[in-house]
């Protein structure tokens, strides 16, 4: 009984050394399972950090840039629609380097317009004629056939010798859409002057916007085998330089003439008195009041220029 008895104090003492034993090193062994749960969350790849969220003035606003990469100057020639006039209900189609808007109730363009630079009327490509009806304008344009045995030409507004710097972009100048009844001694006379004198001022510049087209009106004569062309009785074309700034504009009677073309140089207020369109209306208004009152033909000279670079201007 006394062995047994020594026995269980044994015992009890050998459990007693243990928990003190165990709770004297608790810190130390709750610290170590710590550690190993670490290394094994550790293991695991980090999750990748949210971006914060862009703020509202970070963003671009429609067409243009984000403010940080946007010009001071000039910011409104970013907009994609900077050359088109307002006024009207003219369905806008948009081509590789000009824009139209078509006037369903005439079957020709109200307008054109592109910004035409020195390098777009140079190239060795060569005219190839493809007359055509033009698939974007969802009404049906006008076709070759209106024009056959009229006794008018296939007028040009946005000239094939304007793109040469590519095969596709004068191709696209073929588009039934883009043309207009024009009597040959018009159209090969004083019309193509003013043409290569526009090309010849984007060359002097370095770049102008074009904006051409006919004054339509009610009771024009037509033409047309499939649909009714009117013919114009009047064109113009409108011209700014924002380099220097400047502008100019021409109205011209649909007739042969060998006039200069000063004799029919404008201010663009009264080719929008004339038309009804609203020109460069995203230009800032002093800007633009400025630029559509212009009428001096004198600052598109060669003379002209040469005198502002040596005065410094």
């Amino acid at each position: 009984m006394a062995r047994n008895n020594t026995s269980n104090a044994f015992f009890w003492a050998i459990i007693l050394v243990g928990l003190f034993l165990l709770f004297g090193n608790w810190e130390r062994i709750s610290g170590w399972f710590k550690d190993k749960k670490e290394s094994v969350r550790l293991e695991k790849p980090p999750a990748k950090p949210i971006p914060p969220a862009p703020k509202p003035e970070d963003k671009p606003q429609g067409n243009r840039r984000p403010a940080a990469e946007t010009p001071i100057r000039n910011t409104f020639e970013n907009n994609a629609d900077f050359t088109h006039p307002t006024g009207g209900r003219y369905a806008v189609v948009a081509h590789t380097r000009y824009t139209l808007g078509y006037a369903e109730k005439y079957e020709q363009p109200a307008w054109v317009a592109y910004r035409l630079t020195a390098e777009m009327v140079t190239g060795k490509n060569k005219r190839k004629d493809s007359f055509r009806p033009d698939p974007q304008v969802s009404t049906g344009s006008a076709v070759p056939a209106d024009y056959r045995g009229s006794g008018y030409d296939r007028g040009h507004l946005a000239p094939v010798a304007d793109f040469k710097q590519s095969a596709q972009w004068m191709d696209e100048t073929f588009f039934m859409s883009n043309m207009s009844p024009q009597v040959h001694e018009f159209n090969a006379g004083i019309w193509e002057k003013l043409e290569s004198a526009t090309r010849g001022w984007a060359k002097r510049y370095g770049a102008v916007y074009v904006v051409a087209g006919p004054v339509l009106k009610n009771g024009l004569p037509v033409i047309g085998k499939y649909n009714r062309v009117a013919v114009p009785e009047m064109y113009y074309k409108v011209l700014v330089d924002l380099n220097e700034p400047k502008a100019i504009a021409f109205m011209l009677k649909h007739e042969s003439s060998q006039n200069p073309l000063r004799s029919f140089a404008v201010s663009i207020n009264e080719v929008e008195r004339q038309t009804g369109l609203d020109f460069f209306p995203q230009l800032p208004d002093d800007l633009e009041n400025r630029l559509e009152s212009q009428q001096n033909m004198d600052a598109w000279s060669a003379k002209a220029q040469k005198s502002r670079r040596v005065s410094g201007f």
